[in-house]
């Protein structure tokens, strides 16, 4: 690298590094690091984990204080944090999920396959920075998650599919939503990695909670998460109809907007008051029916476009598609939160080089006018800038959904990001049999990486 290569690198490493000492930073003090008795969210994860030693999880989803929300599978992947006391545990938690920030930050470039300059790839992670610290001062696994995520596409591009279906269903069976990944798996018939999500799931699904936990005490682990997780947002259950209509729907995903524009909810948290946003008044169920129809279309039109950009049969995940499949993730789950939404940072990367790759001076302004926006989104819904009253009401209508739903668009229109059609980072390094070739052309030859095979 030469001295200006250098010189650019400087602004990009600063700006990392401030960005993942002050992640680490806040994951210690909220989670009580420093001080005897503060606790977070990780709190429950403790708990969870001691629990599987004592080969009993129930109690730990009927927590009082800070129930337990991950699956069985989750509590028994980090049962060895129960080995620790809780303060030493926070912190080895912290500089887990600092480890994970340098390893995807790091990265990101070979796993969406295109060339990032530096610029982009610190664009991408300022965008993500507020749902980053989110994620570390609340304890949360979120970026734990998604460097699952990634890494299964990443085993999987480098032919060994089998493994990266079994890393996936880790990732699923840790926070389930990362299920809104297999239609990416099925549409381009990847079906050696679908087949090691299915061996990944009964692996760890059943086999190993049955072995760790024993049969019985695995059902009812598994009923338990069911109960306190899924239960209310699941129409044919008891806890469904019991909930009261004016009840708060957590999250800013697309069901939580939905509920909160067409009935009589509560949209904002923590606050002590009931505050409504609704334009209409309909059923619950009505409106569950209403999200899960336009998910369908959201994810559909995502799929077609993503193929249309690179017709046929491949199994190399293309850029756009490991972007898009992050963004969908969390705009289409049910209970995302702010700190889900650490799965835009792949979409926040591709979206700013996209916009700025684009051929023509209109698609460049709209495609920034895209990826702005949902910078603005995210960063400008913060109490730090508005104040905690403006940033509550605000929250009320999904800014963070709303910035997914961009960034979705930016990574998967087809007119965006043209020369996105080589799925390798490394474009001169192809050598003459690997043809850089246009967009009306895509397919590599077979000896090429990322060639269908």
């Amino acid at each position: 690298m030469d001295s200006q290569g250098r010189r650019d690198l400087i602004i990009p490493t600063l700006v990392f590094v401030i960005v993942t000492g002050v992640c680490v930073q806040r994951g210690l003090h909220k989670g009580g690091a420093f001080e005897e008795g503060r606790t977070n969210d990780f709190w429950a994860y403790h708990v969870a984990a001691r629990a599987v030693w004592e080969r009993d999880l129930t109690p730990s989803y009927h927590e009082p204080t800070r129930p337990n929300l991950y699956p069985p599978t989750f509590a028994i992947l980090t049962s060895f944090l129960g080995l620790l006391p809780y303060r030493a545990a926070v912190v080895v938690w912290a500089l887990l999920g600092g480890a994970a920030l340098v390893l995807i930050f790091r990265g990101l470039e070979s796993i969406l396959a295109v060339p990032l300059p530096p610029l982009a790839k610190t664009a991408g992670l300022l965008l993500a920075f507020r749902p980053l610290e989110s994620d570390f001062s609340n304890g949360n696994a979120n970026l734990i998650v998604l460097g699952l995520v990634l890494g299964a596409i990443a085993l999987a591009r480098r032919g060994r599919e089998v493994a990266g279906g079994v890393t996936l269903a880790a990732a699923i069976l840790s926070k389930v939503s990362p299920v809104l990944i297999l239609p990416w798996l099925i549409y381009r018939g990847r079906w050696r990695m679908l087949a090691g999500v299915v061996a990944g799931a009964v692996i760890l699904g059943a086999a190993v909670p049955v072995a760790v936990l024993g049969p019985h005490r695995a059902l009812d682990a598994w009923s338990a998460w069911h109960e306190v997780t899924l239960e209310h947002v699941t129409p044919t259950s008891e806890s469904y109809a019991e909930m009261p209509a004016s009840g708060y729907e957590p999250g800013q995903s697309l069901r939580a907007f939905l509920h909160r524009m067409l009935r009589h909810s509560d949209a904002t948290a923590h606050d002590g008051e009931v505050r409504s946003v609704n334009l209409l008044d309909l059923p619950k169920g009505a409106v569950d029916a209403m999200y899960l129809a336009a998910a369908l279309l959201i994810l559909g039109g995502a799929l077609i476009a993503c193929r249309r950009r690179a017709p046929g049969r491949r199994l190399g995940w293309r850029p756009e598609e490991v972007a898009a499949a992050c963004a969908a993730m969390v705009l289409l789950a049910p209970l995302s939160r702010k700190a889900h939404f650490v799965a835009l940072w792949p979409a926040a990367v591709l979206g700013f080089e996209a916009w700025r790759r684009s051929e023509g001076s209109t698609r460049r302004a709209v495609g920034a006018a895209l990826w702005f926006l949902a910078l603005l989104l995210v960063v400008g819904s913060s109490p730090g800038v508005l104040g905690r009253e403006a940033s509550t009401l605000l929250l009320a209508y999904c800014p963070f959904g709303w910035a997914a739903a961009c960034l979705l668009v930016l990574v998967v229109v087809p007119s965006f990001f043209p020369r996105g059609d080589i799925t390798v980072a490394e474009i001169g390094r192809q050598g003459p049999s690997c043809p850089v070739l246009p967009p009306s052309n895509p397919i590599l030859p077979p000896s090429c990486p990322g060639a269908p095979r």
